[in-house]
């Protein structure tokens, strides 16, 4: 299958496909810029792709023994550092520390906690979870959800 067919028609995941030669590529980059304008939904505005996407998620129990991730994108560890304060360690560093993490979790006895993420740096940000009075408390389910840019 010649590439012009594919792009001008579509690649069917059930053709079958076969190579002969060599097939090299692997290092491939991106096919996307680091300013795809994509239209809204109604086409009246148009963002940033590269922009608008999440660089950090992160979900684990805070509350458990040993903490550890039970699902993240570009994390590699988790630090506890003691009641309701947590610090995901970022696999890619940010650019800098001008950037936005936000989340939430629950306690399981009160299920009124909050959530604050402050002393960002490139490679990690401090989490704290605290109860309605303002107590550190270990969350339960805590989320995290960074944006920025990636150095």
């Amino acid at each position: 299958m010649a590439l012009s067919k594919i792009i001008a028609e579509g690649v069917d995941l059930t053709d079958t496909f076969a190579f002969t030669g060599t097939v090299t590529g692997a290092g491939l980059t991106s096919p996307f810029a680091n300013t795809v304008a994509v239209t809204s939904e109604n086409g009246a505005a148009t963002t940033n792709l590269v922009q608008g996407l999440a660089k950090v998620l992160a979900e684990f129990d805070g509350a458990a023994g040993t903490i550890t991730f039970n699902d993240s994108l570009n994390c590699t560890s988790l630090i506890d550092g003691g009641t309701g304060t947590y610090r995901p360690q970022y696999t890619n560093n940010m650019t800098s520390s001008s950037y936005m993490g936000s989340g939430c979790s629950q306690a399981s006895s009160s299920y009124k906690t909050s959530w604050r993420s402050i002393f960002l740096t490139t490679t990690q940000l401090n989490i704290y979870t605290s109860n309605g009075d303002g107590t550190l408390t270990d969350g339960d389910e805590c989320q995290l959800v960074v944006h920025g840019d990636l150095a």
